[in-house]
């Protein structure tokens, strides 16, 4: 996943050929519009080059309720309301919180045991700190469903605390997570028992603003209905869990994050996570944020583009044809390649040991 260039036009018209092609027609368009007007890219041209994604720019535009899937139109109301439009993304930023990810990250972490604590960098609204709180349907390659998890689930203790009374009762909706698999992962009998966890990010989303969740629902992309549904569901679940998210960036402000968890974890290792979200340092912070979790000695699960999990030292990609990481996440558990998944948790190809060395 490619979030920065200084050539914005190509950026946008490489952006709407590997990117949306197959996955968003309407947002295929609209890049390649942006990237065939002059007014628009000099707009985008006078952001930093951060805040020049095209997601960042067609969820600013559905906050004002452009037309995207007339690109025209989406391109009038850019040029009409410039002013407004660059505010909103000047403050805001991609935050893609897809809890559907748990559910091909769940085998990785079930192969470290527990109890564990969990760390998540880019932690949005926390949906992906909750893995012991959804439901899960994986079905093989063969037609066959493992099932996991129950729907009138007691609310776990979050962030050191013990559930009252009134929390358990709370933390009885869940939400299902279905994925197709491949390669035989170790699907795990039972979900994690996590002792305490915290999400870190630069602009914490509180799952019970109003607000916050429109945001949220303007990045998901038009066509992806079950998505958004699913969204709201889990959003619905996190605010019940009042999840603690604290503002920081990675990899700076990593080890006093790291140092907050430990003093609720005891001895629980602790896992640190992230999905889509290293693609936003450039490449030497993530040569910094693979250096910094390797001093501080945990546990680390990525789900990450092949470039960016390249940038982060994980093993295992060298002898990987091409084809066979385009348009997918690599899943790593402690820097070593476990196989792909769909960017947005659909389905999981695990890898034998032989293409994930230890």
């Amino acid at each position: 996943m490619q979030t920065q260039s200084r050539d914005t036009a190509e950026f946008y018209r490489s952006w709407a050929q590997v990117e949306a092609q197959g996955s968003s027609p309407q947002y295929q368009a609209l890049a390649e519009a942006v990237a065939a007007s002059p007014e628009a890219i000099a707009f985008l041209d006078a952001l930093p080059v951060q805040k020049r994604q095209p997601n960042l720019l067609f969820g600013a535009l559905r906050w004002f309720d452009a037309p995207v899937d007339e690109p025209a139109a989406a391109l009038a109301v850019l040029q009409e309301r410039s002013t407004e439009i660059a505010a909103v993304m000047r403050a805001r930023a991609t935050q893609t919180n897809e809890a559907a990810r748990c559910a091909v990250m769940l085998p990785a972490l079930g192969l470290l045991g527990g109890p564990l604590a969990l760390l998540e960098l880019g932690a949005s609204a926390g949906l992906c700190l909750l893995p012991d709180v959804w439901t899960y349907a994986w079905t093989d390659e063969h037609g066959r469903t493992t099932r996991l998890g129950e729907p009138n689930l007691a609310a776990p203790a979050l962030a050191g605390e013990t559930a009252s009374s009134e929390e358990a009762a709370l933390g009885g909706a869940t939400v299902l997570l279905e994925a197709t698999v491949r390669g035989g992962p170790p699907l795990p009998e039972r979900r994690p028992t996590i002792v305490a966890r915290l999400g870190l990010d630069a602009h914490p989303v509180d799952a019970t603003d109003p607000r916050e969740r429109r945001w949220l629902r303007a990045l998901v992309w038009p066509e992806h209905a079950d998505r958004a549904q699913r969204l709201a569901a889990a959003l619905d679940v996190a605010a019940r869990h009042r999840l603690p998210i604290r503002s920081g960036v990675f990899p700076d402000d990593v080890p006093d994050a790291v140092g907050a968890v430990r003093a609720l974890a005891g001895e629980a290792p602790i896992v640190v996570t992230h999905s889509a979200a290293a693609a936003y340092l450039d490449r030497a912070g993530r040569h910094r944020l693979a250096a910094v979790l390797d001093d501080l000695g945990v546990h680390r699960i990525g789900l990450e583009g092949a470039e960016v999990s390249r940038d982060l030292g994980v093993r295992g990609l060298d002898n990987v044809a091409a084809p066979g990481l385009a348009h997918r996440f690599v899943l790593s558990l402690d820097g070593r390649a476990l196989g792909t998944a769909h960017p947005h948790g659909r389905d999981l190809d695990w890898w034998d040991a032989e293409r994930a060395p230890a």
